[in-house]
């Protein structure tokens, strides 16, 4: 998302977890037997010989992909201890118990199956590749405080400006966006869908962009914000040069100017979102496209 502007951001909560107190979707995401089922589903190098940690009818799971998912929960505020170790697990087990059957029952040929593993590739693919670029570009102490200052400078007066406490989720096309919006309109919750589907970096807080003004974001976006209730969510994709939005605002409050270390995770996002821009349209420049 494109932030013009800054504001104070509430302390982010930890994501759900699931009944072992470990993350699905954290899982998900870092489990390299989840986005390599069968060949037929994802054609993946063989992983190099590691310790085992379990195993399930003689399919292993290996200590560096056990490793990897406890790095994730600890980075999303869970303590590395026993009881975490035996959770994760036994979530593995379980998970490669499912697994197995479901290539078993020959589900990995359903057409329906296929294209749904190919979307959880690609979000896979965008994610890791922008956090990448992220990694290898960090960002200063240095720009954060001058993004802080040029904010500052573009706000003025607050005068009878109201703050939103908004989540997103954004999707690369307008049609999974409707379908999330289909599943919202359902009961579905927002933060995990948030988690489980955005190609956002917020989706690891559930969405959750914090407090914003309608003049710090897109105006699209900004438009859409201004009119919805607390509590509600935008009823149409909006359209963006980095994706399809769906918004919800969770509360509103007048708006007092932030210190720098209020608003630093704003800031934060700021500059990521406007260097995940620049790359995109890099790559999209470099790139042989036939519409």
């Amino acid at each position: 998302m494109k932030i013009k502007n800054f504001a104070a951001i509430k302390s982010f909560k930890g994501e759900s977890q699931s009944t072992w107190g470990v993350s699905m979707i954290t899982l998900a995401l870092s489990c390299s037997s989840f986005l390599g089922v069968s060949s037929s589903w994802a054609q993946s190098p063989a992983l190099p010989s590691t310790p085992v940690v379990a195993s399930v009818n003689g399919k292993v799971i290996d200590a560096k992909a056990f490793e990897q998912i406890i790095k994730n929960n600890v980075a999303n505020g869970l303590q590395d201890n026993e009881q975490l170790r035996s959770a994760v697990k036994d979530e593995l087990i379980v998970r490669q118990v499912m697994v197995q059957e479901f290539t078993k029952l020959g589900l990995d040929k359903n057409p329906e199956a296929i294209s749904g593993l190919n979307f959880v590739r690609e979000n896979f693919l965008i994610d890791f590749l922008l956090r990448q670029h992220e990694q290898k570009h960090p960002l200063t102490e240095e720009a954060i405080k001058s993004e802080y200052e040029r904010q500052l400078g573009l706000i003025g007066e607050p005068g009878e400006a109201k703050q939103y406490l908004t989540r997103l989720i954004v999707l690369p096309t307008e049609s999974e966006a409707r379908g999330v919006i289909a599943e919202l309109k359902k009961g579905a919750d927002f933060a995990k869908l948030a988690a489980a589907q955005s190609i956002d970096a917020t989706k690891k807080n559930g969405g959750e962009l914090g407090w914003v003004l309608p003049a710090q974001v897109l105006p699209s976006i900004g438009t859409v914000m201004v009119n919805l209730k607390e509590g509600t969510f935008s009823a149409l994709p909006i359209q963006t040069p980095s994706g399809w939005y769906v918004i919800k605002v969770d509360e509103t409050r007048p708006f007092k100017i932030p210190s720098l270390e209020e608003s630093r995770n704003v800031v934060i996002q700021t500059l990521q979102q406007l260097q995940r821009q620049a790359y995109i349209q890099e790559l999209i420049k470099s790139a042989k496209i036939v519409k």
